[in-house]
């Protein structure tokens, strides 16, 4: 996994985390070195989204992020949910990813479950050798569901979750020519 990779994953789990009023300072301190990680069309996407969170009450931003990703079981960013729901297939499925994050020695500081999106990013984010390639071969269709489902919602996180699934087709690409 490329340092271009690492950064744009990072940036995106940085993107996605609950705008609080300390994400929102470092988001604001930090968004131009984070438009830079992307390039063109994806970095209007980032641009976009960096605005929305400077002009918009922390309010409405908190709002909003609810209303796409908490209150609606379509949107949310647990990964598995949207294949297993609370099956017993999800057991196994959320075993794996804790596995990874105590394998990576990882120790998340939040208290969602261990396939909780931006988190994984983060994860993701700390690989170098393509540890978390499975993520994206087995979550890489749902982050593409997901994104449809926010543009249709015409949610702001859409474009954030738009250069997701450009940056996982890329790797996934990628990961495919130099194996």
């Amino acid at each position: 996994m490329d340092t271009g990779f690492q950064k744009q994953i990072k940036a995106l789990s940085f993107l996605l985390q609950f705008p609080d009023e300390k994400t929102l300072d470092a988001l604001r301190a930090a968004a131009a070195g984070i438009e830079q990680v992307f390039a063109e069309p994806g970095r209007i996407h980032i641009r976009k989204f960096l605005q929305y969170l400077t002009e918009t009450p922390q309010l409405a931003l908190q709002e909003a992020f609810c209303a796409a990703f908490d209150l609606n079981p379509d949107t949310c960013m647990n990964l598995t949910w949207h294949e297993y729901q609370d099956g017993a297939k999800r057991g196994p499925a959320l075993a794996r990813f804790a596995r990874a994050f105590d394998h990576a020695g990882f120790d998340p500081v939040c208290t969602d479950l261990p396939d909780y999106l931006p988190m994984v990013l983060e994860l993701m984010s700390q690989s170098t050798n393509g540890d978390f390639q499975w993520v994206i071969a087995e979550h890489r269709q749902t982050v593409k569901m997901l994104t449809e489902r926010l543009k249709s919602m015409q949610s702001p996180y859409a474009g954030v979750f738009q250069v997701l699934t450009e940056t996982f087709e890329n790797c996934a690409n990628q990961y495919k020519k130099g194996a």
